[in-house]
């Protein structure tokens, strides 16, 4: 149905004429009767009454009118939030994370954006790392938070901070692992592992780290879960050990509910990226969160994890500087 048909009749019936809905739409009497001629053959009604100089709308132009300044107003509106989205830092985005950084880095960023912009509104979803990253390439997604670099085309990312990927234990579970120098790999291998799901970023350092060391065959793995929080809800539970990051489980280890096992093999820094389309128009709200998570660099880390050091002196999670990809 042409819209330019719709504003005709809205103004015909308005004005209960012809002429002056043409006056009022600078167009020329004949043109308005086509458009309401066109109109009526396409719904296969008759839409006004001629009677005499007067022009009555009939029942189904009720109806139609009703419904089309419906439609006007939904178009008006449109119009004005998209207006404001291109000129003010208003509207929703959609990001998407994996897991960790889901749960536990996008929070604190929300928050402290939304106090800044409080008209601006978040939709974020989790899932694991590929998935993030096909749903931000496929447009689906503003943006992610991911835990590995993205390799599809089209794709910028920023580095935006490392952690700890460490091997958790229940106290119990840990008990008889003690070495002098770290834990012997081959004592954690024969313990029970719970496994996160192919396409994790956590399960991809955990394999590297294994294939380094010649290690992955020999893990004896009972479990395959879908997030951090059932990783930990295993170890705790003693179904067996597994690999997370320590952002994840700090507080249970300054609690003495999970024990961290020193197993040198098994060292590796965890890297999360904020990822994007680099050709892909940034409208005010993008810009200005992008802009906010750039300067969050320097407090976040204190923010998640205060106070909290490596054996080195060093604080072991970081934000580092943005490196293009």
């Amino acid at each position: 149905m042409d819209i330019r048909k719709l504003e005709a009749f809205c103004k015909v019936f308005e004005l209960r004429s012809f002429s002056k809905a043409g006056q009022e739409l600078f167009l020329s009497q004949p043109t308005i009767s086509s458009h309401i001629s066109h109109l009526e053959d396409e719904l296969g009604v008759l839409l006004f009454d001629r009677l005499g100089k007067r022009t009555v709308p009939t029942q189904p132009a009720d109806l139609l009118y009703r419904t089309a300044k419906e439609l006007f107003q939904s178009l008006d509106d449109v119009q004005s939030e998209i207006h404001m989205l291109r000129d003010k830092v208003v509207g929703e985005l959609q990001i998407g994370g994996s897991t960790i950084p889901a749960n536990l880095i996008l929070p604190r960023l929300i928050s402290g954006f939304m106090r800044m912009h409080p008209g601006v509104t978040f939709s974020v979803d989790v899932s694991d790392t590929l998935e993030i990253l096909k749903r931000v390439h496929n447009g689906d997604l503003s943006l992610g938070l991911v835990g590995s670099k993205p390799d599809l085309p089209g794709l910028a990312s920023s580095l935006l901070m490392e952690d700890d990927m460490v091997v958790v234990a229940s106290p119990a579970l840990a008990k008889s692992l003690d070495g002098e120098n770290g834990t012997p790999l081959e004592s954690v291998l024969s313990l029970p592992w719970i496994m996160r799901e192919k396409g994790s970023g956590t399960r991809k350092s955990l394999e590297d780290a294994l294939d380094a060391c010649g290690g992955l065959r020999n893990l004896n793995v009972v479990s395959h879960v879908g997030s951090t929080t059932a990783v930990i809800e295993c170890v705790l539970a003693g179904v067996g050990v597994s690999a997370t990051s320590q952002l994840a489980v700090q507080r249970y280890v300054e609690s003495g509910d999970l024990v961290l096992l020193d197993v040198p093999e098994l060292r590796k820094r965890r890297r999360f990226y904020l990822t994007y389309l680099s050709d892909r128009k940034l409208y005010p709200a993008m810009r200005a969160f992008l802009a906010y998570v750039e300067n969050a660099r320097e407090t976040l880390p204190q923010q998640l994890m205060p106070g909290r050091k490596t054996s080195s002196g060093s604080a072991s999670i970081r934000l580092v500087e943005a490196n293009s990809a």
